[in-house]
């Protein structure tokens, strides 16, 4: 029986959904949304993106080498919390088809926040919004995306046997032409 963990996110809102089985309806783990906040005028605001590696517990370890426009930092921030919540329920239970559904720019930023272990566990990346889409449509679309990606996860481990016998095949008729 497969158990699944979407993701669906766009910059402002994002949400982890589950499936146990095939048939299952997708069952909303969690909702996180975005909070503005805004700083009292008169007040200086932090140098965008200042907070996101501040104590180096949110995204990557470096800073980057230019401050960041106010829309990306936000966006940053909130790829990295979305990241937090999705890594920790991914190391919480075993999830047999992982899938994250977000549109660019901020699925880029997302992908950015994600450890190389979770990236290793997506069965399925997609560039699309469909957080607006009813719960039939969101099911099927993501049971069509994850199928998808099995099977492309299959020719690829095809391809790496077929090169490996190949190499074989290679090493045991140098032996022989060697002896």
């Amino acid at each position: 029986m497969n158990c699944d963990l979407i993701l669906i996110a766009n910059a402002s809102e994002a949400r982890l959904l589950a499936r146990t089985g095939d048939a299952a309806e997708l069952v909303v783990l969690d909702a996180v949304l975005r909070s503005e906040v805004h700083a009292p005028s008169g007040l200086e605001q932090p140098a965008a993106n200042q907070s996101v590696w501040a104590d180096n517990s949110l995204g990557d370890s470096h800073v980057p080498a230019r401050p960041l426009d106010p829309f990306r930092g936000r966006m940053r921030r909130f790829a990295a919390m979305v990241a937090c919540r999705f890594e920790q329920e991914l190391s919480s239970r075993h999830f047999d088809r992982v899938a994250v559904f977000a549109a660019c720019p901020f699925l880029s930023e997302l992908m950015r926040q994600l450890s190389p272990a979770t990236k290793r566990s997506l069965r399925a990346v997609v560039d699309a919004d469909i957080s607006d889409l009813d719960p039939t449509q969101t099911a099927r679309r993501s049971e069509q995306e994850l199928q998808a990606g099995e099977y492309a996860n299959r020719q690829r481990e095809a391809a790496d046997r077929e090169r490996r016998l190949r190499r074989f095949a290679g090493a045991i008729l140098e032996e022989k032409a060697a002896a």
